[in-house]
């Protein structure tokens, strides 16, 4: 029997863009994911930063960084096999 293939996990985060740092994803549950170290986010729009996987996982969690130091503001987002999100984090203001 053939091995069943998941469908693609996308994230897709919505910032400002003039935007000046990176992104970072950090969380658990996912391949690749953990809450020591962030997964930069590819940048593919002037204001969308993406996160994909094709890789099995049953749930998951996570949580936006700036620069991977600064953690959005608000409850981690869950995330499941083969869902296609967006998400529009908030940050505590920088002086």
């Amino acid at each position: 029997m053939a091995k069943r293939k998941q469908k693609k996990t996308r994230v897709v985060i919505q910032v400002d863009s003039d935007f000046p740092s990176e992104l970072y994803l950090r969380g658990e549950g996912l391949p690749d994911l953990s809450w020591e170290k962030g997964v930069e986010l590819k940048h593919e729009q002037p204001s969308e930063w993406v996160f994909e996987t094709d890789e099995p996982f049953s749930t998951g969690s996570f949580k936006v960084l700036i620069n991977d130091q600064t953690f959005e503001l608000g409850e981690s987002h869950p995330l499941y096999p083969g869902a296609s999100i967006r998400v529009n984090p908030k940050f505590p203001k920088q002086d």
